[in-house]
């Protein structure tokens, strides 16, 4: 795999366009090759692909995830790793010569993918990506790769997981106290995220629209009258149909308003805060943490 490839196809996203690393779960040999899709993460997420022979794992007890192989040690840094096709229902994987880790950072968490092996890297327009059904879970969208189904895997849903994460309890916050004029509006393509903002906001006790991906938001600015009614936009980046890149730069750019866009991303790897910035978005925040949603709302709501 060439690394020099993924730096030049990520600087992509913010031409609307999406970098993915397309892989296997299971290699050619195994009974569920045949009914196994493409799978594929964004590059925004990834920090780098190792050789999984070169990295011998571990085991340990750190993690209770059924799915988890155990710990490898990268340049005197220990990062564990789990079994992404047995995350998937399929069958536990042993390592083989083929066989990458890929090591990825989600909402500041390193951890580390197995899986059979890289196809390579695809370009997507975001109107290439499609939404999955609402009830579909471990997908967030999905393409297609050489005319086969490929599915973009949700690594914000194994994390959470891994760490027992409660997005009802994350929610829960006393509210500001006051009436405001403004609303804000908020979109996301994970229906579980989008469930965690609205509860925040609501108890927060401020009015706001949520949206499914961007498209949402810019319909909302692009009626006159409504502009003067929001007072702050909170954006996730990568959504099919209309990502975050395309509301930043509609709201900044094209409409011209003065209105505060602040990023909500899984992708903390900082490409994403500097690409974010660099399009206009006045802040960048990692999901499912709420002490800032409420900083940036109390530094940035125009209420």
């Amino acid at each position: 795999m060439d690394l020099n490839t993924i730096d030049k196809t990520a600087n992509l996203s913010k031409n609307n366009s999406m970098s993915l690393m397309i892989f296997k779960l299971v290699n050619e040999h195994d009974a569920d090759f045949s009914r196994n899709a493409f799978y594929a993460m964004n590059i925004f997420k990834i920090k780098e692909v190792l050789n999984a022979s070169e990295y011998p794992i571990t085991m340990s007890s750190t993690s209770a995830a059924e799915f988890f192989k155990g710990v490898i040690s990268v340049r005197g840094e220990y990062i564990s790793v789990y079994d992404t096709a047995q995350w998937f229902g399929y069958e536990k994987q042993q390592a083989t010569d083929r066989s990458v880790i890929i090591v990825c950072e989600v909402n500041h968490q390193t951890i580390g993918l197995l899986v059979a092996y890289i196809h390579g890297v695809a370009e997507k327009d975001w109107k290439e990506i499609q939404q999955t059904d609402k009830n579909a879970r471990k997908i967030v969208s999905q393409t297609r790769i050489e005319d086969q189904l490929c599915l973009v895997m949700d690594v914000e849903q194994m994390i959470a997981e891994i760490s027992g994460t409660d997005l009802e309890k994350e929610a829960q916050v006393a509210s500001l106290g006051q009436t405001f004029e403004k609303i804000i509006l908020f979109a996301d393509d994970q229906a579980s995220i989008r469930g965690y903002v609205k509860a925040v906001l609501e108890n927060l006790g401020i009015e706001h629209k949520v949206y499914e991906d961007g498209a949402g938001i810019i319909d909302f600015l692009q009626v006159e009258e409504n502009r003067d009614k929001v007072g702050l936009v909170i954006t996730d980046l990568e959504m099919p149909n209309v990502s975050g890149h395309t509301v930043i730069r509609t709201i900044k750019e094209k409409m011209g308003l003065k209105i505060p866009v602040v990023v909500h991303s899984s992708m903390t790897v900082s490409d994403s805060k500097r690409q974010a910035t660099d399009l206009g978005a006045d802040a960048f925040i990692g999901k499912i943490d709420t002490k800032e949603i409420v900083a940036v709302i109390k530094k940035y709501f125009q209420h």
